[in-house]
């Protein structure tokens, strides 16, 4: 696989990331927040006995950061988008690239969503309006709003505004590989020179109520089959939990708790990350989607053919399997994906695989989509860098079908990293693998 070296272009080095995610006072934003709660696989999705990653970001907290905002326009942005400039603000500041001097005035900026509420929101609040008591101010705020929520670039083109950058601006939407697929995109103008620096957010926001609602309807569902004398094992039918921690990779998982919450991550060319002297976390060197070969849209095929082959053009070239440390995997609290992910990593690693670890942090924060990607990615930086593997969050006793090691509890193990995969899959078995190195 290595014997033909291929060119790379200009090295890719993840200098920055910020985040608006569920943590211990409702909000983990810095990166060393966020290695607090996933070196410990600590979980903050419970509220009330209700398993959802809930973001206590509110305009303040934009404020805080971009006091430049002013707060009639801030009034006017979804949380979806006061979270994607709090975790753009705090990557900037982490990457200590001054965006008010002009810093990130050419770079590119990528959005990656996975889909979440926001546009029907709007959608109901103007269908809610009554024509004969709605005020004019009201109108302006509500077609505003609308049109700062509706269009495809959200994120990116107020992000954009913001830096008053002139690069490349576009979003991607691949259900949950989507930030995995504009990190692809990032590494690739950077690769080719087109750009120094590219900045990449995933950033999604789910309705409670809607998600409630739904949960129950699954609940009805289950009802009505057992009236119809037929048993129906909710992980594989619905694979949603709202009233107990999702368990990746463990026996007893209940399916995946949802949650909201964006994450930034920087990328820089070397020359241009060496010229100021930025401190790197990790090196992205290549990042690949692949399909499995089924013909259904939904399916889920379990032998993972499309990951494997993605992950075997992201190591052509630069790596042989058995130069693999890590794998950060995409398992949501579903045990499809036990299975699944077992079948991959033997296919990809043979007898070794047994000994790998795998290992994922989605328990910490919920399934957010659009962000993905970025966790994955900004969690085993933080591996490589530290030479040290995180826990699988909320695994306490691996199921039997796991064949690797998913590292159960809480406590992170030292471990030498010097190149890791991280999987992420979409319906229809749509999968990204990125391999990433030391810096």
């Amino acid at each position: 696989m290595a014997d033909q070296q291929r060119d790379p272009g200009r090295d890719t080095l993840i200098t920055g990331m910020g985040f608006a995610l569920p943590g211990p006072g409702g909000l983990c934003a810095t990166s060393a927040e966020f290695w607090e709660i996933i070196s410990t696989g600590s979980c903050h999705v419970e509220r009330d006995g209700l398993f959802f990653g809930q973001v206590r970001t509110d305009m303040q907290d934009v404020k805080d950061r971009i006091p430049e905002l002013p707060r009639k326009a801030l009034a006017l942005y979804s949380p979806v988008q006061w979270h994607g400039l709090v975790s753009l603000a705090e990557a900037c500041a982490d990457a200590d690239l001054d965006w008010r001097s002009g810093a990130l005035s050419e770079a590119a900026v990528l959005a990656a969503r996975d889909g979440g509420d926001c546009w029907s929101a709007q959608y109901t609040d103007i269908l809610r309006a009554d024509r004969d008591k709605v005020t004019k101010d009201e109108i302006n705020a509500l077609g505003t709003r609308l049109a700062l929520t509706g269009i495809p670039m959200d994120v990116a083109n107020i992000q954009m505004s913001v830096l008053a950058a002139t690069g490349p601006c576009f979003t991607v939407s691949n259900g949950c590989t989507s930030s995995a697929v504009q990190l692809g995109m990032a590494h690739r103008l950077i690769a080719s020179g087109e750009i120094d620096v590219a900045v990449v957010t995933g950033a999604d926001v789910f309705g409670l109520d809607f998600l409630r609602h739904y949960a129950d309807l699954l609940d009805r569902y289950a009802e009505l089959s057992a009236e119809d004398g037929v048993t129906v094992d909710a992980m594989e039918d619905a694979a949603l939990s709202m009233h107990a921690q999702m368990r990746p990779y463990d026996k007893n998982s209940p399916g995946s708790n949802m949650g909201n919450g964006s994450i930034t991550l920087v990328l820089e060319s070397r020359a241009h990350a060496e010229r100021r002297g930025a401190v790197p976390y990790a090196r992205l060197l290549s990042q690949h989607t692949r399909r499995s070969p089924q013909f259904s849209a939904f399916a889920i095929d379990r032998a993972g053919a499309g990951m494997v082959q993605a992950s075997r053009d992201a190591m052509a070239g630069f790596v042989e399997p058995d130069q693999i440390d890590y794998v950060n995997g995409g398992a949501e609290g579903d045990r499809v994906f036990h299975e699944t992910e077992s079948n991959i990593v033997h296919t990809l690693f043979g007898d070794r695989a047994a000994r790998l670890p795998v290992t994922v942090q989605e328990a910490c924060f919920g399934h957010n989509g659009g962000p993905l990607g970025n966790l994955g990615v900004a969690a085993t930086s933080l591996m490589i860098r530290g030479d040290v593997v995180c826990p699988t969050a909320g695994c306490v006793d691996p199921a039997d079908e796991c064949a690797f090691d998913p590292v159960p509890g809480t406590t992170s193990r030292p471990q030498r990293v010097d190149h890791a995969l991280s999987f992420n899959y979409t319906v229809g078995m749509i999968s990204s693998a990125i391999l990433l190195g030391k810096a």
